[in-house]
């Protein structure tokens, strides 16, 4: 995946006979992610960026809706756990709950870097 090429702002539809759309903020998802990467390990910021833009995490993130939909199910925290130590990272002694500061940091981290304050909006098509 080209790092340069990634956007916030991409607006998934659930098919095309439904209103339910998830407008996916994947420049601010994968920054995040990269952010717990080196923070939470000892991988350097290029070892990290290195591991993520080549992980099908999150190079099968665009495919379609339910792509985005299921990363959705978990947090940047984990995507970023799975993605530096692998699956069941928990079963290698790697904490499977994010750290006691992990929501303040994100938000911190969000802010200070000109993310988006959420990566996934859900729109459901009532509004």
């Amino acid at each position: 995946m080209i790092k340069n090429n990634i956007a916030d702002g991409i607006v998934f539809e659930e098919n095309s006979s439904s209103t339910n759309k998830i407008v996916f903020n994947f420049r601010s998802w994968v920054a995040v992610i990269i952010g717990l990467v080196v923070k939470c390990t000892d991988i350097s910021k290029q070892e990290a960026e290195g591991l993520v833009f080549n992980s099908p995490i999150i190079c099968g993130a665009l495919n379609n809706y339910m792509s985005v939909a299921l990363r959705s199910h978990e947090t940047e925290y984990h995507w970023a756990m799975t993605i530096a130590y692998g699956d069941k990272y928990w079963d290698k002694d790697i904490r499977a709950e994010e750290p006691h500061d992990y929501f303040e940091w994100e938000s911190e981290y969000r802010e200070k870097n000109g993310l988006a304050k959420e990566s996934f909006e859900f729109i459901d098509g009532f509004e």
